[in-house]
């Protein structure tokens, strides 16, 4: 029973898949649900419409423009900044002009990026700033009332 829920699981994933061709260009921005696949170019922001969603840049694949999806996985090019809010795979040959926000990364030899990653964590931003050099300390030593 198992191994037909994978099966049919996996066919539904692939009914709400898009790709966009190696010799296809798109400028405008895009929403989906489900999964896209992008070989080609896109000139534009990339976001999903409602919960989930994955995007994947092949390695022909180009995006000029912000992308927020909860798992995304570059092997391409991409010029804006990268959200993705569950996942972030960086293959070999990714290429991120721009910040990378992220909660989970993997980034793989070759992979390059040229910005800021910034991961998201809420228990993070809350903490205070670290102590400047040469403040002092409250802390008092055991040793310093000996007389």
């Amino acid at each position: 029973m198992r191994g037909r829920d994978k099966k049919s699981s996996a066919q539904q994933s692939f009914r709400d898949h898009t790709l966009i061709a190696p010799s296809a260009r798109i400028i405008g921005d895009i929403e989906f649900s489900g999964g896209l696949h992008i070989q080609g170019e896109v000139e534009g922001n990339i976001s999903v419409t409602g919960d989930g969603g994955q995007l994947v840049i092949g390695e022909s694949g180009v995006v000029r423009g912000e992308i927020r999806v909860p798992r995304v996985t570059i092997n391409g090019r991409v010029e804006g900044d990268v959200n993705a809010s569950e996942h972030l795979e960086l293959a070999s040959k990714a290429q991120v002009e721009g910040n990378v926000f992220y909660v989970m990364v993997e980034m793989l030899m070759g992979a390059r990026v040229n910005g800021k990653l910034v991961r998201l964590d809420e228990e993070r931003r809350h903490l205070p700033a670290p102590e400047k050099p040469g403040t002092p300390h409250a802390v008092e030593s055991a040793d310093a009332d000996h007389s």
